[in-house]
């Protein structure tokens, strides 16, 4: 299990939605669970830095199965992107999908 932290604007995205939304908060901290406990899983996914380098990146998306399509979301997932190392993970972005 790694140390789990983000940046400020994943942590400004999940207040909006949770104050929105807060069924939305149980997905919400499924993802980061799964992120902390399983890193190592996720889907490489390459973040562009402003330059131009490729950063590795991984992603985890879980099903917001309480919502159906239809309903105000429009969305089926939230996926974090983040990257880590043995003892750190790092969520930089956190959006439906």
């Amino acid at each position: 299990m790694v140390r789990l932290t983000w940046a400020s604007s994943v942590s400004q995205w999940e207040h909006e939605q949770v104050s929105r939304y807060p069924e939305i908060r149980i997905f919400i901290e499924k993802l980061k669970k799964m992120v902390r406990e399983k890193p190592h899983k996720g889907l490489p996914d390459p973040f562009l830095s402003e330059t131009g380098k490729t950063v590795p990146c991984c992603k985890h998306s879980v099903n917001i199965s309480l919502f159906s399509c239809q309903y105000a979301l429009g969305y089926n997932f939230i996926t974090a992107s983040y990257v880590y190392n043995a003892s750190d993970a790092f969520i930089i972005k956190m959006a439906f999908s």
